[in-house]
């Protein structure tokens, strides 16, 4: 079993005992959902997942689509995003590191990075105010600037 089959085999589970918990059904549709949102690489839109699921032969709505989200996103398994532009946008958020997204906003393309620089502001952050930072979000919007790189004649 590849580490992706145990991620989503933990996940599986930690979203069972979440739905026991809450009184909620584990029906079917919902780890199908879980399923398409841990095989997908990058940030999925409802629409998008929805689709794809319909490709797959699987019946579903919409509606049940965003109520899983919902669920999903209480139990720490997937985050949302609204990149500015859209809907939002959803990713897998378990098993995941901490990372940060830079959003070209001329191509629509979602890069991630991570910078050990921002640990150290977050340390600065909870020094200075007394606090414990549990999480924090970062994005940067740009656009492709091809006059930025040098040109041959200069």
């Amino acid at each position: 079993m590849g580490s992706e089959e145990v991620d989503f085999e933990l996940a599986k589970t930690l979203f069972t005992q979440f739905l026991e918990q809450k009184g909620q059904k584990k029906t079917n549709e919902r780890f199908a959902v879980l399923r398409e949102i841990f095989e997908s690489k990058g940030h999925l839109d409802v629409d998008a997942l929805h689709v794809s699921m319909i490709k797959k032969k699987h019946r579903i709505s919409k509606a049940t689509l965003y109520n899983t989200m919902g669920l999903l996103i209480e139990c720490n398994l997937v985050e949302r995003h609204q990149f500015g532009t859209g809907g939002a946008r959803y990713e897998k958020s378990f098993t995941k590191r901490q990372h940060d997204h830079l959003i070209l906003t001329d191509t629509g393309e979602i890069l991630e990075f991570c910078d050990p620089r921002i640990q150290n502001i977050k340390k600065t952050i909870e020094e200075i105010f007394g606090v414990k930072v549990s999480k924090h979000s970062l994005y940067f919007y740009a656009t492709c600037n091809p006059t930025s790189k040098k040109s041959e004649t200069d």
